[in-house]
């Protein structure tokens, strides 16, 4: 029984890792992702990246999208986003029994959108590719979503930094911070401050260790932030 839950575990990190997306950076961006949750739906449930939506194969009625046969709801957490400290971003992939992709949706600012609409996503070596925003790590099919350019620039650059420690709703109560933690966050961003280039040519392809269940990686994150605000105040008193 052992064995057949870890051959199951084994299988369904396999099947998330290679199915997501390549994600194209801009030159100039400064933090990649740390680590990436997943969850296999078959069945229609919750979604576990807190977006209030139902996932499942109940969802090609929803989506017209006949032949579904899973979902993979992806969490890509970053330890800095320009703005504040870290970032949790989504990504969903519907796929056929085939292994067929018929739907890409991905997040943007606690709300997500089909990226296939109307012809957009392109795809590289079999994968969907995804963009990016500089600094802020919202997920676009085209770079096009980013002009225009000047309405995008101030955050990487005078915002750096503005929103110090990050508490999401989804946190809430596990993520301790105080005064002390955001100034120094504020600062640290600040510090890494950039004009983006707008050239989305920093390719990213998401190594296979970097692959958890959304459970650990949920577990994971409080203690990861206490990480970070500790290296800031070791930062700050050295």
């Amino acid at each position: 029984m052992v064995g057949n839950r870890l051959s199951a575990a084994v299988m369904s990190a396999e099947l998330a890792f290679r199915h997501f997306p390549i994600i194209l950076f801009d030159r100039m961006e400064p933090f990649l992702p740390v680590r990436i949750g997943f969850s296999i739906f078959r069945d229609a449930a919750d979604s576990n990246a807190d977006y209030k939506r139902k996932l499942g194969s109940e969802a090609a009625l929803h989506f017209d999208t006949p032949g579904l046969d899973v979902v993979i709801e992806y969490g890509v957490w970053w330890d800095w986003d320009i703005e504040h400290l870290y970032e949790l971003e989504a990504i969903w992939i519907y796929l056929s029994r085939d292994d067929e992709y018929l739907r890409v949706e991905a997040s943007w600012h606690g709300g997500y959108n089909d990226m296939g609409a109307g012809g957009q996503l392109r795809f590289l070596d079999g994968r969907p590719v995804l963009y990016s925003q500089p600094g802020k790590h919202a997920f676009a099919p085209t770079p096009l979503w980013f002009e225009p350019r000047e309405k995008f620039t101030p955050q990487c650059s005078k915002n750096a930094g503005s929103g110090g420690v990050l508490v999401t709703p989804l946190f809430e109560g596990k993520i301790r911070k105080d005064a002390e933690a955001d100034e120094l966050a504020r600062r640290y961003l600040a510090s890494r401050a950039f004009v983006p280039s707008f050239d989305f040519s920093k390719e990213w392809r998401a190594p296979s260790a970097m692959f958890v269940p959304w459970r650990l990686l949920e577990e994971w994150v409080p203690r990861r932030v206490e990480e970070l605000i500790s290296r800031l105040k070791e930062r700050g008193t050295s």
